[in-house]
Parts: structure tokens; sequence; C-alpha cells
């Protein structure tokens, strides 16, 4: 295949979200190829330099994956400004390998990723121009496009929205109780995740999602199998705003870091104390997402009743978060994110008599240095159970990538649901190893956990998991 078909290739994977052909295409075969192909437009002269937001932001993520070898990786030295069109064709490599290669991206990255397509739209639209005229020397690619807009205007954009798509994931978790405890935790085989995402497009800047979570219709011993229903994720969102999001429906309530990260991104198998009590559910409400080179944050206004439940109370629930990134400019010194937040909601959702107020507060720390990882992160709850209950807890956490698909981890994860009583704390102590076939895709997870509880028995348990996300 010679550099015109790698070219139309990759257009064709970022226009009608299709993984037909999702190769690289480098700088120099661009380049190559505009000596015989005439633009749509002239676009070569306008340019990014390395101070404009849109530079740090594909820098950042581009590196993540891996795009950045060769030329590529020299457009990126701070010292010179790349023009618009070699921005595009960065972007679409990049959004060619996720969609090749089935990354899960987390939500910040899909909203610069997003920001970044709005930003270069009259670069990207100047390069679908070229695929018409690419056509004629590239004999398999012959008529596939125009195929392609065809089927998604009959069959996608009128029953289902353009660039309709079908994702999931699926968890299966083994926990041996080597010494019972306090804690309770069942033994044997269990099915902690297992959803189905639909996601597509109404109309420019105008998406949806809806995931539904078939594990948590299925019953169980403990709570967290069993309260929140069969939707997940369900909102439409826009990104009309310059590097924002805004979504309405039911998310993550926007406080915490660990607490509202995917299940499929967590680097032990269960979360840790403060998340798993604190932040690890959804609300109905509007959210706002606003993503900078220098800082991101989250805002939202919410029912308060939590997740799938009819509001019953006159009070909102309404907090945010936001991470500074200190290092943006120094990528050389690792990546820092220094992070805070508070949420307050009324509590409880039956009669008016069992309603409380509280209010939560946190603030993390995050940073990756070549192998070497460390988070940490602290949260309050005033009124945690009843009015007048205070919790709090911590954790901090270190990995490091032996090889690029072993990592081996430590954390130390300290809980006291009541402050009100002395010695009351549950600390676990974990040791494990993750293994990644392909990514978090496909993910193969051990841990071994010591629990010390002051009020009760301790405990020791060894826990297994695997996952496969589509």
């Amino acid at each position: 295949m010679n550099n015109n078909t790698f070219l139309a290739a990759s257009i064709a994977i970022l226009v009608f979200g299709s993984s037909v052909l999702a190769k690289n295409v480098t700088l120099d075969e661009l380049q190559s190829s505009q000596a015989n192909f005439k633009p749509a437009v002239n676009i070569t002269a306008k340019e990014v330099n390395s101070r404009h937001w849109a530079y740090k932001s594909l820098e950042n993520i581009t590196r993540k994956y891996g795009l950045l070898v060769g030329d590529a990786g020299e457009k990126f030295d701070g010292s010179k400004a790349l023009t618009r069109n070699e921005a595009a064709v960065i972007l679409v490599n990049l959004i060619g390998k996720v969609e090749q290669e089935k990354i899960n991206i987390d939500q910040s990255e899909k909203v610069q990723i997003d920001i970044l397509k709005n930003e270069l739209s009259e670069e990207i639209t100047a390069l679908t121009g070229r695929v018409a005229v690419l056509e004629d020397s590239v004999n398999k690619l012959q008529g596939t496009v125009s195929n392609i807009e065809k089927s998604n205007g009959k069959t996608l954009k009128y029953g289902y929205g353009e660039d309709f798509k079908v994702g999931g994931s699926f968890q299966f978790k083994y926990n041996g109780n080597i010494q019972k405890g306090t804690d309770n935790y069942q033994p044997n085989f269990s099915i902690p995740l297992s959803d189905v995402r639909f996601s597509g497009k109404i109309a420019p800047h105008l998406n949806y999602m809806a995931g539904l979570n078939f594990h948590r219709t299925w019953g169980g011993s403990t709570s967290s199998t069993t309260v929140g229903g069969l939707l997940g994720d369900a909102y439409v969102s826009t990104d009309i705003l310059p590097h924002h999001t805004v979504f309405v429906g039911q998310t993550r309530i926007p406080i915490g870091v660990e607490g509202t990260a995917s299940p499929l991104a967590l680097s032990t198998v269960d979360r840790s104390q403060i998340a798993r009590n604190f932040s690890d559910y959804r609300d109905m409400g509007i959210k706002i997402a606003g993503t900078y080179p220098l800082f991101d944050y989250y805002a939202g206004a919410y029912n308060g009743a939590g997740q799938n439940y009819k509001d019953s109370t006159n009070n909102m629930g309404i907090g945010g978060w936001a991470t500074v990134k200190p290092l943006y400019k120094l990528p050389q010194y690792g990546k820092l994110e220094l992070g805070c937040g508070a949420y307050r909601q009324q509590n409880a959702n039956t009669t008016v008599a069992t309603r409380y107020e509280s209010q939560t507060y946190g603030a993390a720390l995050g940073y990756k240095y070549k192998k070497l990882g460390l988070k940490s992160e602290w949260a309050f709850r005033h009124g945690y159970g009843s009015l007048g209950t205070n919790a709090k807890g911590m954790f901090a956490e270190t990995t490091y990538d032996l090889t690029p698909k072993i990592q081996l981890l430590a954390k130390y994860d300290i809980f006291n649901p009541n402050q009100l009583i002395k010695q009351n704390s549950n600390t676990e102590y974990t040791l494990g190893t993750n293994y990644f076939f392909a990514g978090s895709n496909i993910k193969l997870q051990l841990d071994a956990i010591a629990v010390s509880n002051q009020t009760g028995k301790d405990s020791k348990r060894l826990m297994v998991l695997t996952q496969y996300a589509f």
C-alpha cells in the first residue's frame, strides 16, 4: 500500500468513525503527497506555536499513546511551531490508533480530542478534500468512502444518529478468604462489572451515550451489587463551548479522583475505602468539564437522590473538582497533578424525617515519572450515615512498570467511619501485580490484602480479576 493510501485510510477513520483501515501517516508522507496533490484550501501557512493550548494537549495525548516516533516526535521540541496541517495529521493518526487498537481513553482525554477536532475542523476538511483526488490512484479505496457516507446517511444517521457505536466491558473476579474477618467479604466467584454502552451523534456538537449495567440487577449479599438499578451513565453532551463539554443526564458526581474513575482503569481490584463510601455513584443533573493545558475542572448540580432514584427533596447536590498540572511545560520531569474539590447534598430519599445534609471535601496528588507512579487521596465527610457523624480516610499508592506489560503495586488505605469513636479505623494493606495483555482492555490483576480492623476481627484475602473491554 502506497503513502497516499495511508493518508486516505486515516482520513476515513476520522470522518466516518470507521476502523476499516487505521494506518499511521508520517509527516514526511504528508509533505511528499503535497508535492503532487493540491490541497482543498491553503492551510499550510497557519501555525500552532508551542504556547498554544492545542499544541500542549496534542503533545501530551500523543506521547501517552506512543505516536511520537521519528520525525513526528521531533515536531514537538518546543522550539518551533507546528503548522495546523501537521497538527491535523497527527490528530488523525491518534484517532486512527485509538479506533484500531480499541484503546480505552479516559473522559478528560475524550474531551480534549473532541475540542482538538473542533479547533482543527478546517484543516481536517481540507484533508478530506484530498481523499477524493487520491481515489484515482488508490484502487482498493475507490468507492469506499462514498459508500460509507451513503450507508451512514441511509441507516445510522436517521435511525440512531451519526457515528453510532456499541461498546462494553466484562469483569470476572475471584475472592479467596485466607482469614475471614469483620469486613465479611464473600468468597468464591463473582461478576463485578458487565455493561453495554451505546453512543453516537445527534447533530453537530451534540452527542449521546447510554450504558446498561446488567450486573446490578443480579442481586447479591452486598449493597454494591444491588443498589443503582440497570441504567448507568445516560446523558446528552455538547462541545459547542471551546475547551468544554457539557453533560445533561445521569453521570458520576464531580468529587474525588479514584471514585469517579472507570472500574476498568483501577490499579487495584477494589477501589479505596473513601472512594467506595463517598464518591462511587452517579446522579441525575448537569455537569460541565473544562480542559486546559494548565488545569482541568468539573462542576455540577444534581438531584442529590442518587443513581436511578426519583428526587424527593427540594435541595440539589452541588459541587466540583479542579486539577492543576504544574509540569505541563516540563514533561521531561514527569506528569504532576494536584486536585481538590467539595460536594454538598441532601441525603436519603424517603421521608423528610430521615433526610440530612452532608458535605464532602477532598484533595489528591498524582505523579508519574517514567516507570514510577505515585498517587494519594484524602477525603472528609460531615454527615456520614446520619447528621453529626464525621468520617474521613486516605490512601497512598505506588506503582512500578517492571515491563510494558507487567506492573507492580503497593497500597496503604485507612478509613474511619465515625471520628467520635476512638480507635475506630479500618486499614487495608495491598500488594499486587497487573498484567496488561492489551492495555486496560484485556487485563489480569492479582492482589493480596491484609486488613487491620480496630473494632473487629482482622482478615486476609487473595483477589484475582480479569477484564475485557470492547
